[in-house]
């Protein structure tokens, strides 16, 4: 297991990512077991090279503020589709609860109702194409 880390360690060595490769491991900090520290350069770099390590980095969000996007105004085609997806499955729910008896037509209207409300919602999704900065990959919403 150690020769094969030692030729992957050589593999990466050998690449050109423009990334410092650590010449020691990481230790334990005795005062703070679970933070792992990586030893100090005994030759100090330049100001104008980049950070050995992550501690040197200066202190950024990690994320970007985002606006969030202006709230859609009520639609009647939407408010059908919602009450259809919840609606179906809660009046199954409700009859199996009361012991009541639903026909196979009444069941496969409600389910085609549940499908139908679905695909609607579906196709109602914003299309997020090139145009936007974040495009193809949407990033994460809060």
């Amino acid at each position: 297991m150690a020769d094969q880390q030692d030729d992957f360690d050589e593999i990466v060595r050998h690449l050109d990512l423009d990334i410092p490769f650590p010449e020691a491991p990481p230790t334990r900090d005795p005062e703070h077991p679970s933070v792992r520290r990586r030893p100090r350069d005994p030759h100090p770099h330049d100001e104008a090279e980049e950070p050995d390590s992550f501690d040197d980095l200066p202190d950024e969000p990690f994320y970007r503020n985002v606006p969030p996007a202006p709230i859609r105004p009520r639609h009647r085609g939407r408010t059908m589709a919602w009450m259809a997806v919840l609606g179906a499955p809660i009046a199954i729910v409700v009859a199996t609860i009361l012991q009541v008896w639903l026909s196979k037509a009444v069941l496969l209207g409600l389910g085609f109702t549940f499908v139908a409300g679905s695909i609607y919602l579906i196709s109602q999704l914003p299309e997020h194409g090139p145009g936007r900065p974040d495009w193809p990959d949407d990033g994460a919403a809060i």
